[in-house]
């Protein structure tokens, strides 16, 4: 089975992904993928520690979930792939894991990023990794939780159903 769930939210681990999308889909491991994170013992030690108990948690950095990946993929069980943004996810399909549908849960506002809906903010970097992606025939699916309808960011043969343009492409 494994993996059930590959999200790009730049929390990582949060309510919404153990209590809405682990009741819903009950894996048995979660990585989190995210090179700062896994260069650093607390941050690794705090994301472990906030998993539900009967969860493996696994703090990698990119290179190692690259090396992995595939075992994880034939291994039993449900388990989902977590990445900060769209470099990490770009990064991952560039090393040649196959991605197929990337969940958009939470890209948050920072300066030079502007709305795409209430949980997802893009700047024109986001934007380009992002029709990169879906050029590529990653599906991204913008969603917070199981209970709202999965909306596509984009779908190549059609119009995005949310804006990939940025000021600067007018």
């Amino acid at each position: 089975m494994s993996w059930v769930l590959r999200r790009v939210d730049d929390r990582l681990i949060h309510g919404q992904v153990v209590v809405a999308w682990g009741n819903h889909l009950h894996p048995r491991r979660m990585w989190v993928v995210d090179d700062a994170a896994a260069s650093s013992a607390w941050e690794r030690d705090l994301l472990s520690s906030v998993g539900p108990p009967d969860v493996e948690v696994r703090v990698l950095t990119i290179a190692e979930a690259t090396a992995g990946y595939a075992e994880e993929e034939k291994a039993g069980g449900a388990a989902f792939l977590l990445v900060r943004d769209l470099k990490a996810a770009l990064a991952l399909h560039d090393a040649g894991l196959a991605l197929h549908t990337l969940n958009l849960g939470g890209i948050h506002y920072s300066a030079g990023r502007t709305r795409i809906n209430e949980y997802i903010y893009m700047d024109d970097a986001d934007r380009e990794r992002a029709r990169r992606l879906i050029a590529a025939g990653v599906i991204l699916e913008v969603q917070d939780v199981p209970a709202t309808r999965p909306m596509p960011l984009a779908a190549p043969e059609t119009r995005a159903t949310f804006p990939l343009r940025s000021n600067s492409d007018s």
